[in-house]
């Protein structure tokens, strides 16, 4: 099967690590994911307080702007969780079809 590597077939001790490796190029390929992606970085950029937030843990005061852009990247970050979890869905599919044709349950 096309030079895919089952999870149970590779040498990841950990499965979200598997499926964060697998998944990886995926979410790479997606047009919109990249899109969403580029928006994130676009409002952290024009927003600090909130890359302060997100990256260093550390609270502040926000503007309305600042709320009103923390809404839009709540709604980013959902729609990226989105992707993630259908890619990991797909990977799943994937390893389900070659252990069932590795069993010879399928042809």
């Amino acid at each position: 099967m096309d030079n895919f590597e089952s999870y149970f077939e590779s040498d990841e001790g950990n499965l979200w690590s598997y499926i964060e490796n697998k998944t990886y190029h995926l979410s790479d390929e997606d047009e919109e994911y990249q899109q969403i992606l580029q928006k994130i970085e676009d409002i952290l950029d024009e927003h600090p307080k909130l890359r302060d937030v997100f990256e260093n843990n550390k609270s502040s005061d926000l503007s309305k702007s600042d709320a009103e852009a923390l809404n839009e990247l709540q709604t980013l970050y959902l729609n990226k969780r989105d992707i993630d979890l259908r890619n990991a869905f797909y990977v799943g599919g994937k390893n389900l079809y070659y252990y069932l044709k590795q069993m010879k349950i399928i042809d």
